[in-house]
């Protein structure tokens, strides 16, 4: 893939290939720089801007689907040592990994300290748990300013309480439910046919059909709005 060659519809097959693989796809070298190039002659001659901006979307999905993956292979590698993870990153990307890996090992070893010395003898385990004792102690006496929040009048009831703890779980579903719709949105539209429509350009430039009744697609906001409105698909 050289420079003048890269596309919008280059970036989509990217895209889809880094999403369908498990492992990092091949890029060349200087991808990153071939990206800057596109994005910069795009945002300087479109009219609206909307190209660049469904470029840019893209490219950023390709981005954070190889960051997964190198966190992955960052945590695997502290067990299994594997000095050829790295081998299909981009420059940019050898060096986060390599600093991931830093941190996931710095990590393992301090758990691995905590272990050792929990296990370590009868007088650590003393130790440690007078100075636990302690601990508890001191953060369980009341302090002065906060001795009107120990009225019992003013004390939860135990409804309110597991409310108050189921409050984070249903939190982070909406945010889930949240990033599953922005990322449905973000351009392209997932749609049923119910009734036959021949092949057409997309406003993405690539090309899309023919489709049958019954055949899931995903397209461009405006040309699934049009197929929506004329009573050839319905969203889903």
């Amino acid at each position: 893939m050289s420079e003048n060659a890269l596309t919008f519809s280059e970036l989509r097959k990217i895209q889809k290939e880094e999403k369908r693989e498990e492992d990092l796809t091949e890029l060349e070298e200087d991808f990153l720089l071939q990206v800057s190039n596109y994005l910069r002659s795009k945002k300087e001659s479109s009219r609206n801007g909307r190209e660049y901006k469904n470029a840019r979307r893209v490219f950023d999905k390709i981005i954070s689907l190889r960051e997964d993956k190198i966190v992955k292979n960052a945590k695997i590698s502290v067990k299994t040592e594997d000095l050829s993870s790295d081998k299909l990153m981009l420059p940019r990307e050898k060096e986060l990994y390599r600093q991931l890996k830093e941190v996931f090992n710095d990590h393992r070893n301090r758990v691995d300290d905590i272990i050792d010395s929990e296990s370590g003898g009868t007088d650590t385990k003393k130790s440690v748990s007078k100075e636990n004792s302690k601990t508890e102690s001191e953060t369980s006496q009341p302090r002065p300013e906060d001795e009107d929040s120990l009225d019992p009048a003013e004390e939860p009831s135990s409804e309110e309480k597991e409310r108050k703890e189921e409050l984070p779980d249903s939190k982070t579903g909406n945010e889930d439910q949240t990033d599953e719709h922005i990322e449905a949105d973000e351009g392209y539209r997932h749609v049923k046919i119910i009734s036959e429509v021949p092949e057409f350009m997309g406003t993405d430039l690539e090309t899309y059909g023919p489709f049958e009744d019954g055949d899931e697609a995903e397209l461009p906001d405006d040309n699934a709005e049009i197929l929506l409105n004329r009573g050839n698909a319905e969203e889903l």
